[in-house]
């Protein structure tokens, strides 16, 4: 779904690249960086479902009820200290005829903040398929001129009986031109379907925050999981309505918690909502009421990853809290199966060393590490397998030992190019 994600003046990024896999695990210590990744990944969403940047970075109500919650730190926290705008860059792969080609769709933006004073502005934004423009602000030549910070001019590609050069067409700037593009009336038809492929695939992303509380609330039946894991019983009673599923959910179940789970139970309150209760062998009956936290978090990954609406992208937060170790092997095989099954894509962070050397050969091309030398607040972004001398030395080391021991962050420490020079 995403090939890449490129974050420049970002949090405490300053320009970092994450290629991504069908599962991508980072690691890193703690404000190294990691959940700042999660909410780069979460502006390009807020971008997808059409919101203005100033509801992206804040929060967005409908009707007195919250349906977005804002980017950490708001708008003077979201650009790298000393700086004035920030960029991202994501590279979308391109289909032709049902079948992946090497080109992709490519979208870069480029925010002004406004240090939380002015609003935030677009000044800059594209999209290319490959080589070919879609539309840009700054195309390398024929640049249109600006008119001013509430508009964003772009230049299209040319269609039609068009000679010379592609029309150029007035956006505003309080919002990406990606979300604007299909609707506008000025935009080619011929062009419209570019931008709509683009906003489809990162309208279809999940970030999952679970919270314990949220996941005991019983729920109306047809309600669908919420990030926080709210409605969890309604989207596991979706999946038992399909036997197959159900089967394998309740194995999963069985495999992932020292429960001998033989089915699921739906129990109606008074006002038509259902709870969630797991029913044993010996006929012992759980409810989501005083199942573990450990429990909840295995049905709502179960829930996510497994139900009829499941997004094409999800963002898991320490996939490995409140999992014993033991399980945490059979939590990778659940997210790796799905992701294959059902061409879903997963990015996760962990604290685990355990989880590392669980990872299968392909995931760990896909392990990333978050860094931040001690006397710089830049935060860095390295492929584990990349760091010297990582693939020689793995050949004799277990991955989790050296994660564990903090050898990953020694090695780049030493291999820094001043130190090196000095």
């Amino acid at each position: 779904m995403i090939n890449s994600l490129r974050l420049q003046h970002f949090k405490n990024f300053d320009d970092a690249m994450l290629p991504l896999g069908p599962l991508t695990v980072i690691v890193g210590t703690n404000a190294s960086g990691k959940s700042n990744l999660r909410d780069a990944f979460r502006f390009v969403h807020g971008l997808s479902r059409e919101y203005s940047l100033a509801d992206i970075v804040g929060e967005k109500f409908v009707d007195g009820t919250l349906q977005w919650r804002g980017i950490r730190g708001g708008s003077r926290e979201i650009v790298e200290f000393g700086q004035s705008s920030f960029g991202l860059e994501t590279a979308l792969p391109w289909q032709a005829k049902g079948q992946l080609i090497p080109q992709k769709y490519v979208h870069r933006i480029r925010v002004e903040t406004g240090q939380g004073i002015r609003p935030l502005r677009v000044v800059q934004e594209s999209l290319y398929r490959g080589d070919d423009l879609v539309y840009d602000s700054h195309p390398a030549s024929d640049v249109p001129a600006q008119e001013g910070p509430q508009y964003l001019l772009v230049r299209l590609k040319q269609v039609g009986d068009q000679r010379r050069r592609g029309s150029t067409i007035r956006f505003l700037s309080d919002q990406a031109v990606l979300s604007q593009f299909p609707a506008h009336d000025d935009v080619p038809s011929e062009l419209r379907p570019y931008a709509k492929r683009a906003l489809n695939q990162l309208r279809s992303m999940r970030f999952l925050d679970l919270s314990p509380e949220a996941m005991k609330l019983p729920s109306v039946p047809g309600q669908t999981l919420g990030d926080r894991g709210e409605n969890l019983s309604s989207a596991l009673q979706a999946i038992c309505e399909d036997e197959s599923r159900k089967r394998a959910a309740v194995e999963w179940v069985r495999q992932l918690t020292p429960l001998d789970v033989v089915d699921f139970e739906f129990v109606p309150d008074q006002t038509g909502r259902i709870l969630v209760t797991l029913l044993e062998s010996n006929g012992q009956k759980t409810s989501a009421y005083s199942a573990s936290d450990g429990t909840l978090r295995f049905l709502a990954m179960l829930a996510a990853l497994m139900g009829s609406d499941a997004a094409q992208f999800h963002f898991l937060e320490e996939i490995d809290d409140g999992v014993h170790p033991s399980r945490l092997y059979l939590l990778l095989q659940l997210i790796e199966q799905q992701a294959r099954q059902r061409n879903l894509q997963i990015v996760t962070t962990t604290h685990s060393p355990q989880l590392l050397a669980m990872l299968s050969p392909e995931a760990r091309e896909h392990a990333f590490l978050t860094y931040r030398f001690p006397d710089e607040a830049t935060a860095h972004l390295v492929r584990i397998l990349d760091i010297p001398t990582a693939r020689e030395v793995l050949e004799r080391q277990n991955l989790s030992r050296l994660h564990a021991s903090g050898w990953f962050e020694d090695m780049v420490a030493f291999t820094r190019p001043e130190e090196a020079d000095a």
